[in-house]
């Protein structure tokens, strides 16, 4: 599998509704960071507890569109894409359409995610081009 492919399939494990809450635990590199639409950083642990806590109810989520994907060097890579995702916080319902950036190294010839951010809820998906 080409490293584009690879590193595509982890995105879409992300995504995935099944696998979210220990996904940065399995995926991420020792160092990793989840930027949250609040500014607040996260580690892999933390996110697996945020998502274990039940406050957080993930209904669907998909990488609707990748705007950016690109390599620097052998291993270092940057995707830049929309993430659909239909989830409740404390019983608040979310329908939001992010933008999340996310860095990936590769390690012992494994691709990890290094960092993520993402950003509010409500990316304008006509100023992509």
């Amino acid at each position: 599998m080409s490293d584009k492919n690879q590193i595509l399939s982890i995105l879409e494990a992300f995504a995935s509704a099944d696998r979210m809450s220990s996904f940065f635990i399995d995926n991420s590199t020792s160092d990793f960071l989840f930027i949250r639409p609040s500014g607040n950083p996260i580690d892999a642990k933390g996110f697996e507890k945020m998502w274990s806590s039940g406050d957080l109810v993930l209904e669907s989520s998909e990488i609707t569109k990748i705007h950016k994907f690109d390599f620097f060097g052998g291993d270092a890579a940057m995707c830049v894409f929309t993430l659909g995702s239909k989830f409740t916080y404390k019983g608040t319902p979310n329908d939001d359409l992010p933008t999340v950036t996310s860095i990936f190294k590769k390690i012992d010839g494994t691709w990890k995610i290094a960092w993520m951010q993402r950003s509010s809820g409500k990316s304008d998906m006509s100023l992509w081009k």
